[in-house]
């Protein structure tokens, strides 16, 4: 019998399928064995060249798609069918996938045969009531399983333990990788001194830059925003270990605040406090304005008349010159006499301010952090440490019946509240960042700096760390006009 032959014509199929849910190594030396055992069931059977359909690596009970499952079944509807696998459990591990089988079954007949098992008729109700109930063993083994695995991972977590296989900036075991571990320094102090994770991604992709995790597997071979924000805000990176079991619904992008358990017992490329402010600048609500920002100065000037702020204005759509139709203005509002009229040349006020900058901090030996600076990081930091640990103990509590769940809620609101107000203060103290590694006092490199290397939202980092006010005041009677008059503009310095 020609098992390869489809079933349209009423002849019976015979189709192959072989999966194994983790193959560490990749050589599929799982599946070759299932195959070889179903090859020879199929020989005592009478049936020569079955079509086979393998899904290596991937688990049955995860809910991940298994491309060769589908294909398998698609060859299923097309007419009477026998199923070779070693064993049910390769087949199916979760209830709902053997009932779209049996579903199936009112089009076609389907008959399984087993290398460890027997076979049994989907088409009798004895077929399907062995079936449901070797689906639902498998199904508790499975959930057992996971619940051993997801323990054990917790252990290893509170020991420290290094988790999973090589990440970028270390090998195996958590050995530190020298030159990927260069990388990631440098994209943590981009994005302390303001950088945002779309101007890195730039940053990395760079002609010659450094190779991406994927190592050559992807085809595009490039840097993702996504990848960059994963690794920045990895407690790994700071020699931390972190564990937080994730829902099989929980997007990547919203598992990289993982809770920290303690130190791990690998080296550091980063310290602790710096994946502290990184975190805290990514939960800080106004994280995206630098990103959302075309020009310089929007927001940062203030009006004379009325003490609004600025907006740009000008600039038609398509148009990217620095000209002298491009300009900042206050914005009239109805009711409010004092509001509008005042213009300002873009190009004449961000020259000045720029020019600004590079003068005073080529002549300055500015401290990177302000007074009591790190005094208020370390706090905010204690704070979130003592109100997760008061979180813990108090599931702990609730588990053992000495809290009701009104308290438990109550309590984890309250410990909830102390973090985010901790993640503010330090999502604002993380701004002062922006002087980190900039080349204070060298006034060749800081021009070259501005003019070619910053982005806008690291420019305006900088102006926001240096800068107390900025105000525009009314052209003088007389001197009205597009030319740009720097008397007008009032720049003061923070001590």
């Amino acid at each position: 019998m020609d098992g390869t032959e489809a079933g349209s014509s009423g002849v019976e199929q015979v189709v192959v399928y072989l999966r194994i849910s983790e193959d560490r190594t990749g050589a599929e030396a799982g599946v070759e064995r299932q195959r070889q055992d179903c090859l020879d069931l199929c020989a005592r059977l009478g049936i020569t060249d079955p079509a086979v359909f393998m899904d290596n690596d991937i688990s049955a009970y995860s809910g991940k798609k298994r491309p060769g499952y589908l294909d398998l079944l698609e060859r299923v509807k097309l007419g009477p069918s026998r199923i070779v696998a070693w064993h049910v459990d390769r087949l199916y591990r979760r209830p709902r996938e053997l009932e779209d089988l049996i579903d199936l079954v009112e089009a076609h007949p389907i008959r399984i045969e087993t290398v460890k098992g027997g076979a049994f008729d989907l088409n009798t109700h004895e077929g399907r009531l062995m079936a449901r109930q070797l689906v639902a063993i498998a199904s508790y083994e499975s959930g057992h399983k996971a619940d051993r695995i997801r323990r054990a991972n917790q252990q290893k977590a509170e020991r420290g333990d290094w988790h999973g296989g090589a990440k970028y900036g270390y090998g195996i075991g958590g050995v530190l990788i020298p030159e990927e571990a260069a990388v990631i320094r440098e994209m943590a102090d981009r994005f302390l001194a303001g950088q945002s994770v779309r101007q890195i991604t730039k940053w990395l992709n760079r002609e010659g830059g450094p190779v991406p995790p994927s190592k050559g597997k992807s085809a595009l071979n490039v840097w993702h925003e996504s990848t960059v924000g994963s690794i920045l805000c990895s407690a790994r990176i700071s020699g931390q270990r972190a564990y937080e079991p994730a829902s099989k619904t929980t997007a990547t992008w919203e598992r990289r605040d993982r809770a920290i358990l303690g130190p791990g017992n690998w080296e550091a490329i980063i310290t602790p406090e710096e994946t502290m402010r990184i975190r805290a600048v990514f939960n800080h609500p106004d994280r995206r304005v630098g990103r959302s920002s075309k020009s310089l100065l929007a927001g940062l000037i203030t009006c004379a008349k009325c003490g609004n702020t600025l907006v740009s204005s000008g600039l038609h759509r398509g148009e990217t010159s620095i000209g002298k139709r491009r300009f900042y203005r206050c914005l009239p509002l109805p009711g409010r006499p004092e509001r509008g009229g005042l213009v300002v040349s873009a190009h004449g006020i961000e020259t000045l301010v720029g020019e600004a900058m590079i003068t005073g901090l080529a002549a300055t030996t500015l401290p990177t952090t302000s007074p009591g600076e790190d005094a208020g990081v370390s706090a905010a930091m204690e704070q979130i440490t003592a109100a997760r640990q008061r979180m813990e103990d108090m599931a702990r509590d609730y588990g053992a019946g000495l809290l009701s769940r009104t308290e438990l809620h109550a309590a984890k609101t309250a410990a909830a509240a102390t973090i985010t107000s901790a993640e503010l203060i330090l999502g604002r103290n993380a701004k002062s960042s922006a002087l980190k590694g900039i080349p204070i006092g060298d006034e060749q490199a800081l021009r070259a700096a501005w003019e070619s290397e910053w982005s806008i939202p690291q420019k305006r980092a900088i102006i926001a760390a240096l800068i107390d006010t900025l105000i525009v005041k009314p052209a003088e009677p007389g001197k009205r006009g597009a030319r740009f008059r720097p008397e007008r503009v009032e720049l003061t310095f923070k001590a």
